[in-house]
């Protein structure tokens, strides 16, 4: 079950005085500090190096396994989408499906757990799956830049704000999220910024926001808008549910 989001303390006004609030980003696309973005891409280099290779520790052992545990965690955030940096982290690897981002953390543990164990044949078994789940492609594009969405893809998404944690946005887009929850940040003037709770990558983004939508309808606040009031949870299991039986998340 994904964790709602930690909570912060609400703003206080002094009587008789009006605290604007405001905020740089909501949940999921906080910055990343600069050295922590520095150690993150040190650990993918190293890994695209070691995988290429025989696997052979070769005397770094203890630095690999940092290094697997660093990288894992990335790939943990971008499947179980459950931190403030969530999003950031998911775009950094070049938006991978929930499943594709899951198979490769559980790749990386295994190959942990392979080289730890001195198994070089289950160790190469793990490599072989990391690199078939787009473990290689999601660690360059966190070296370079995000490659641009092929046409056929789009995605389902979950927005909500700290403040109206019931009040969910779902919808779909074509472009980039972040760019899609720039404009509606825009359009609604929030000074709690709404934050990306959950996105999926999907072929046919347009159909199956409207399938979702007729799922998600007796919480439907307004025909003519895209917001539901109902818990986060609720939503994600129906929507997460219903995707995976239409088999239509990449």
């Amino acid at each position: 079950m994904t964790k709602a989001p930690p909570s912060q303390p609400p703003a206080v006004s002094a009587p008789g005085k009006t605290v604007s609030v405001s905020h740089k980003w909501g949940f999921g696309m906080a910055a990343v500090k600069r050295p922590v973005q520095a150690r993150r891409e040190a650990a993918a280099a190293s890994l695209l190096e070691f995988v290429a290779g025989d696997l052979a520790p070769r005397g770094r052992m203890a630095e690999l396994q940092e290094q697997l545990a660093e990288v894992k965690g990335l790939f943990s955030r971008a499947h179980l989408q459950d931190q403030w940096d969530w999003f950031t982290v998911w775009r950094a690897l070049g938006r991978p499906g929930r499943r594709r981002a899951q198979e490769c953390a559980l790749s990386l543990g295994g190959l942990r757990r392979a080289l730890g164990a001195g198994e070089p044949e289950a160790a190469r078994q793990a490599a072989d799956r990391f690199t078939a789940a787009g473990g290689i492609h999601s660690l360059r594009a966190l070296l370079t830049d995000p490659p641009p969405l092929p046409q056929a893809l789009g995605f389902v998404y979950v927005l909500s704000t700290r403040e109206s944690p019931g009040l969910l946005k779902v919808g779909y887009t074509e472009r980039d999220v972040e760019e899609r929850v720039a404009e509606i940040n825009a359009a609604t003037g929030v000074a709690i910024p709404f934050g990306v709770r959950a996105v999926w990558t999907v072929r046919d983004a347009r159909r199956l926001e409207s399938e979702v939508h007729a799922l998600l309808a007796e919480w439907r606040v307004r025909p003519d808008r895209e917001f539901f009031a109902m818990d986060y949870r609720d939503a994600f299991r129906l929507i997460n549910g219903h995707l995976r039986r239409s088999r239509a998340e990449e």
